[in-house]
């Protein structure tokens, strides 16, 4: 199994197992087009009825697949969100679904806007400003860059899980897990922060 397979799998699979969207390493959509493309190649040049030729085609459409359910699943979590008006935890949004999350509320407060004209006996107007409501978020932002020790490395925290939880992605790129409730694990201080107000783990004092 390559690097680029297990990373796909793993993010694919903590997307179908948790009820929020979950983050993705910088450049993960860039990475797998270029992954899919890749296996494309070699499935061209390979003979077809060769061991080596059906495993790449079964890769490829198992790569495919995933692509379009995680990209389907995390759509769908994105438009629920918004249209509930519920929080979404802007760090776990890639670029193209930070745009996609502006363009959601345009729409939505256009339509709304509209519905009330009508519901008024007017006319919806086209040229009429559009109030977008300010994103919501669940908590203040974070810091932009991950918490770093003297020597530049990122600071960690203990802490001890309360229910099992999927191999995470860390904001080192590092992968973490998979955890078993009880389990006790370092991990870098954004992550385990992340963890402790959701729930899932509480923090353990290391200090005397």
């Amino acid at each position: 199994m390559t690097d680029e397979y297990r990373t796909l799998f793993e993010s694919w699979r903590r997307e179908r197992q948790r009820p929020d969207i979950q983050p993705l390493h910088e450049g993960f959509y860039t990475s797998m087009v270029a992954y899919s493309t890749q296996l494309r190649e070699q499935e061209r040049t390979s003979e077809k009825t060769s061991v080596k030729g059906r495993l790449i085609e079964k890769e490829r459409d198992h790569v495919d697949r995933m692509l379009g359910d995680l990209n389907r699943l995390r759509l769908k979590k994105l438009v629920t969100a918004e249209l509930n008006g519920a929080p979404v935890e802007p760090l776990n949004l890639t670029a193209e679904e930070k745009h996609l999350q502006v363009e959601l509320r345009r729409l939505l407060a256009a339509h709304t806007q509209g519905m009330k004209q009508l519901l008024m006996g007017r006319e919806p107007s086209a040229d009429a400003p559009i109030s977008i409501p300010p994103p919501q978020t669940p908590h203040p932002q974070p810091p932009s860059q991950p918490p770093r020790n003297e020597k530049g490395e990122q600071t960690l925290k203990v802490v001890r899980f309360t229910q099992p939880l999927p191999a995470i992605m860390g904001t080192d790129m590092k992968t973490y897990g998979p955890f078993k409730a009880e389990d006790v694990a370092s991990l870098p201080t954004q992550n385990a922060d992340n963890l402790i107000r959701k729930g899932i783990a509480k923090l353990v004092e290391t200090e005397p």
